[in-house]
């Protein structure tokens, strides 16, 4: 189990080692590329947003990894299977997309190609993502409210290379509202449909090779915001689990989970071995995804559908997630070369 960071720290020393690794509730690490003492190629940035309910997704992500920068919208029908693609490309961008050292956007984060155009700001406490791609006919806005004194999951995590690192911010339970258009269809995100935001924000520098777990949630339980990050398998030290609820963040250890890839209508189990998470996922959608071309590959899978099953708080008190709640989320695995 990691240390927990409470004041405001650099990720990086002047000899571009982390200096103190941990987690967090709020995003008190300083991170200045300009301490990275590797190449530029090998320096991965993203801003990774999602705003869901059970019916749909939409992924709006901005990313440079040094030998390109993207722009990438995948919205996705749960119910159909069907997924609408666009995106958005640069090459040998080295950092030039200008993913910003902190999720708050200030100014806003942009990429705009063609007429093409993504971009995520803030006013207030909310986030505001909005994207257009004429040609294709898409566009729309979503506004995702981050209440202030709702925790996140915040995590530095070295890698064996001292020299390489992976620093996260991960939040969950963002209120959604607004509304995304492809073609002639709209898709409504509200209260109404139980539609939520999370986010994805990494800057990293990772070794060629990487593999990693991502499962996350959101909704109410008995009236009550609930929502957690388990997150594992990059680095030498893997803390980056969090329960949120009611706001407050309850630091998990080691929580896992497995995929039978021949099989992933299966229910998946998600456990810890200190019984702090016992769930269940009962799929509704599931894909397999990814390029592979020798050199370069991302490849994964990823079970879409609804959490039963219990969660411990840090006090011991014990939150049953039923059926009838509803708790929809995700749990992914892909492996990288890059």
């Amino acid at each position: 189990m990691q240390d927990e960071i409470t004041e405001r720290t650099d990720i990086l020393g002047d000899d571009g080692r982390v200096v103190r690794p941990g987690w967090a509730r709020d995003d008190l690490f300083n991170y200045d590329r300009k301490k990275i003492r590797s190449n530029s190629l090998r320096i991965k940035e993203w801003d990774f947003w999602e705003a869901f309910n059970d019916n749909y997704r939409v992924v709006l992500n901005i990313f440079d990894i040094g030998f390109a920068g993207v722009a990438q919208f995948t919205l996705t029908d749960f119910n159909t299977g069907v997924s609408t693609n666009a995106s958005m490309l640069r090459l040998l961008t080295r950092g030039s997309v200008g993913n910003p050292p902190s999720w708050r956007y200030e100014p806003p984060l942009c990429f705009a190609k063609g007429g093409n155009r993504m971009e995520f700001s803030r006013k207030g406490d909310d986030i505001h993502l909005r994207v257009e791609f004429p040609k294709k006919e898409i566009e729309g806005e979503i506004a995702l409210h981050k209440d202030p004194r709702m925790d996140s999951m915040v995590n530095l995590i070295p890698f064996e290379n001292p020299r390489q690192f992976v620093y996260a911010v991960k939040i969950a339970c963002m209120p959604a509202e607004g509304q995304i258009r492809v073609g002639g269809t709209a898709y409504p995100f509200n209260e109404a449909n139980n539609s939520w935001g999370v986010l994805d924000w990494t800057r990293a520098v990772f070794p060629y090779k990487n593999h990693w777990k991502w499962c996350i949630s959101s909704g109410r339980v008995n009236g009550v915001p609930l929502g957690f990050n388990i997150d594992y398998g990059f680095g030498t030290e893997s803390s980056k689990s969090m329960i949120i609820y009611d706001g407050k963040g309850h630091h998990l250890d080691v929580v896992e989970y497995q995929h039978d890839p021949k099989h992933l209508e299966k229910p998946l189990r998600v456990t810890s071995p200190d019984k702090r998470v016992d769930l269940t996922l009962v799929p509704k959608f599931h894909e397999k995804t990814g390029v592979d071309i020798g050199f370069l590959a991302m490849k994964g899978i990823n079970t879409y559908g609804y959490f039963t099953g219990q969660l411990l708080l840090d006090d011991g008190t014990a939150i049953q997630v039923k059926e009838s709640d509803r708790l929809f989320g995700w749990a992914e695995e892909f492996y990288q070369k890059w």
